[in-house]
C-alpha cells in the first residue's frame, strides 16, 4: 500500500487528483500510516473485516464516487504501482475522444505475454461460438468486447451516479465486470487501452495482496506460490527501492498549514 499511494504521488505531478483511500476495518500499522498523510482523503470503516472481502471493495468503491468531486472517477488496487508520468493521459485521450464513453480501462496487463494472449483469444473464441450455437448473442458480443479491469479503469461520474449504477454484484460478478454490464446494457460506449500500452504506465501484481495477506490466500497452491514468487522479484527491482526508500514522498503538502 506504501508503494502503491508513494508511486501515485510521485508521478502525477500534471494532473489534479484528489486521492481517496477506503479503509476497511484495518487491524495494522497501516491505519497509523494512512492517518499521517495529508495528501490523501481517507475513509475508515472500522466495522469491515477481512470475511465481507471483496463485497466491501465493490462498496468502498460506490462510497468513493459518492464522495469524489472531480468529472472522473478511477478506481485502483493497492497492488497497483503507477511507472510513469504520463499515465493518466490514455485514460483522458480515450475518454475525451466521445462524450458518450463512460468507462476507459485494458483487460488483464498479462496478456502482453504472447502465448498467454493466444491462450485467451482461442478460448474465447470457442466459448463464443459455443453461445451463438445456443442463441445468446448480445453475451457472446459482450464476451468479445472485453471489459476495463478494475485494478485501474476510469469511470465518468456523472454517468453512475444519474443512473444509480453500481460496483456491486448485479450479473454473478463485481467490481468492473458489474459496472460494464450495467453500462453495456444501457447503450453506454466503453472503450479499450491496449494491454501494451497500460503495461508502459503502470505494473500489476494480479492478486499481489495474497502473498502479503495471510488471510487472503488463493485456493490454489502453485498459484499462490506464483503471485509470492512476482512479488518477491518486484520488489527487488530498483524503481520500487527508490519508492520505498523515498520518505518525503509522505511529506505533507508545502502549502499545508
Amino acid at each position: 500500500m506504501t508503494v502503491c499511494l508513494r508511486s501515485i504521488r510521485k508521478h502525477s505531478g500534471k494532473y489534479d487528483l484528489d486521492v481517496i483511500v477506503v479503509d476497511n476495518g484495518s487491524r495494522d500499522d497501516s491505519l497509523d500510516y494512512l492517518r499521517s498523510l495529508d495528501w490523501i482523503r481517507l475513509i475508515e470503516r472500522p466495522d469491515e473485516t477481512h470475511t465481507n472481502w471483496p463485497e466491501n471493495v465493490f462498496t468502498a468503491w460506490d462510497l468513493g464516487i459518492r464522495q469524489a468531486t472531480g468529472e472522473y472517477f478511477i478506481t485502483m488496487h493497492s497492488d497497483v504501482f503507477v511507472k510513469s508520468d504520463e499515465w493518466l493521459d490514455p485514460f483522458l485521450r480515450e475518454i475525451d475522444a466521445d462524450r458518450s464513453t463512460a468507462a476507459i480501462g485494458a483487460w488483464k496487463l498479462d496478456l502482453q505475454n504472447p502465448l498467454y494472449a493466444f491462450q485467451k483469444h482461442l478460448f474465447g473464441y470457442l466459448t463464443a461460438r459455443v453461445k451463438t450455437l445456443l442463441g445468446r448473442k448480445k453475451d457472446v458480443k459482450w464476451k468479445q468486447g472485453h471489459y476495463p479491469r478494475d485494478y485501474c479503469a476510469m469511470y465518468r461520474r456523472d454517468v453512475i451516479l444519474n443512473h444509480g449504477y453500481t460496483f456491486r454484484r448485479i450479473h454473478g460478478q463485481g467490481g468492473g465486470y458489474s459496472i460494464a454490464r450495467q453500462l453495456w446494457e444501457a447503450d453506454h460506449a466503453i472503450r479499450m487501452i491496449s494491454a501494451r500500452e497500460m503495461a508502459r504506465h503502470i505494473f500489476h501484481v494480479a492478486h499481489g495482496t495474497a502473498a502479503v495477506r495471510s488471510e487472503k490466500p488463493l485456493h490454489h497452491g502453485r498459484a499462490q506460490k506464483k503471485v509470492e514468487h512476482k512479488v518477491s522479484d518486484l520488489f527487488e527491482q530498483d524503481w520500487i527501492k527508490l519508492l520505498q526508500q523515498d520518505d518525503s514522498l509522505d511529506a505533507p503538502h508545502r502549502d499545508a498549514a
